[in-house]
């Protein structure tokens, strides 16, 4: 039912709004590990730096989302946004390009996007894109005072894609936040899984990050994020790698912090004298 999502999204604001530090809405958040990861001794609360993003910041850290997680595709996702697009009412976009909207972001009205899904469980199967380390935002109190501009404090931005081949732009993020994150968690070990083209499974939070455009013909606008929507997996709660090649009957999946790559087997051809030119990143 969407009446008691709706509730416990909004009590999550809520929190925010008060000031109630980074207080959960419910008594077992679904933390990555229960273990406090640098951040979670810092007295940066629920809403980050707050401001105009006060409220989507708390979205962004919550790890109460209802209802058991439901499968979700790149393709619903997608298909949200377009939702999104013809509610006018929802702004989204950032202050120097917003296309889509006549009004940029952040969406500090949350309830149009908690009727369409926000705030609920969900789990979204595909392949590693590319991982990247954030720097200092707002939703973990930017710069400066009690959090130390430094990876273990910022979010792991992770590109979500159907196919290892398909373009950037056709994928969604998913979030690794710096809350009770498992101290192995790395952008690097993700990328490794991306090297690996192994099939992934996140679970986490559906949310809507209004502060940035989705993907337009294929490429990005300006400096925003590739993508072909703008609903995320954020929190992630769970984060798993698939060991068979083919998972979609239930077994073969492991935690990322427990996932080790596969050893590579050692060459049997003679070596020559003769060094071959070196191959260009990204070759």
């Amino acid at each position: 039912m969407r009446f008691p999502r709706m509730l416990a999204f909004c009590t999550v604001v809520l929190l925010a709004v008060m000031g109630r530090g980074f207080s959960q809405s419910c008594d077992q958040p679904s933390f990555p590990t229960a273990t406090p990861a640098p951040i979670d001794s810092t007295s940066c609360p629920l809403s980050g730096s707050g401001g105009a993003e006060t409220n989507q910041n708390a979205a962004k850290n919550n790890f109460c989302a209802s209802g058991t997680a439901q499968p979700m595709t790149i393709a619903q996702l997608a298909a949200l946004q377009q939702q999104v697009q013809q509610n006018k009412s929802i702004p989204f976009g950032n202050e120097d390009a917003h296309p889509f909207t006549k009004s940029s972001g952040p969406a500090t009205d949350r309830a149009p996007l908690a009727a369409l899904g926000e705030g609920s469980e969900v789990v979204l199967t595909g392949y590693v894109k590319v991982s990247r380390q954030e720097g200092a935002e707002s939703v973990n109190c930017g710069k400066g005072g009690s959090v130390p501009d430094e990876p273990a404090y910022h979010d792991i931005h992770i590109a979500i894609v159907a196919s290892p081949a398909n373009a950037e732009c056709t994928g969604v993020v998913v979030e690794m936040t710096p809350r009770h994150r498992p101290a192995t968690w790395s952008a690097d070990l993700v990328n490794e899984v991306a090297a690996a083209k192994v099939p992934v499974r996140v679970t986490g939070q559906l949310m809507f990050d209004s502060s940035h455009s989705p993907c337009q013909n294929g490429k990005p606008v300006g400096t925003d994020p590739s993508r072909i929507s703008l609903w995320e997996v954020h929190p992630i709660y769970q984060f798993e790698v698939c060991t068979q090649g083919d998972c979609s009957s239930g077994s073969g999946w492991v935690a990322l912090e427990t996932w080790k790559p596969s050893a590579k087997k050692p060459s049997t051809k003679t070596t020559s004298a003769k060094k071959s030119p070196a191959k260009k990143a990204g070759s």
